[in-house]
């Protein structure tokens, strides 16, 4: 399976990848609707970036009280149907990765979708200094995740 995959120690934290995926999605240049988020730490002085890591037994879809987070059997993605989600935010809550974005304006929580259907992820082809990258899952010697 292709996947996300990131490297903190490159990120610049220019949030190009949060309004990438805002774009492609929901055709807004606003970095608070990407399902991949960088955080900042002002005292650390680093960035990293939260996007979902396809867990083999995902804690999100597990606590999703509106059957609204499912994984995909074909492809092992986990898939949003935004019309269940009612905004209760347990998969927020539950993610050990802090990589479901609990949007406010939207009501629904966002989670990353590898851009399954393109070619190449929206936020590795806005990322200027390599720190994010699609690859297959087997292949990632050499990335961070």
């Amino acid at each position: 399976m292709r996947k996300v995959y990131t490297n903190p120690a490159l990120c610049s934290g220019c949030r190009a990848c949060s309004v990438a995926c805002a774009l492609v999605h929901f055709g807004i240049a606003d970095d608070a609707l990407g399902a991949i988020q960088v955080v900042r730490d002002p005292l650390q002085r680093y960035e990293y970036q939260t996007v979902c890591r396809m867990c083999e037994d995902p804690e999100c879809v597990a606590a999703c009280m509106a059957a609204a987070l499912a994984r995909d059997p074909e492809t092992g993605r986990i898939i949003v149907d935004r019309d269940r989600c009612i905004g209760c935010w347990m998969c927020v809550m539950v993610c050990p990765y802090g990589a479901v974005v609990a949007s406010e304006r939207l009501g629904k929580a966002i989670i990353c979708d590898q851009c399954f259907e393109r070619e190449q992820a929206a936020c590795v082809a806005a990322c200027s200094t390599g720190a994010i990258q699609m690859a297959e899952a087997e292949d990632t010697a050499g990335i961070a995740e």
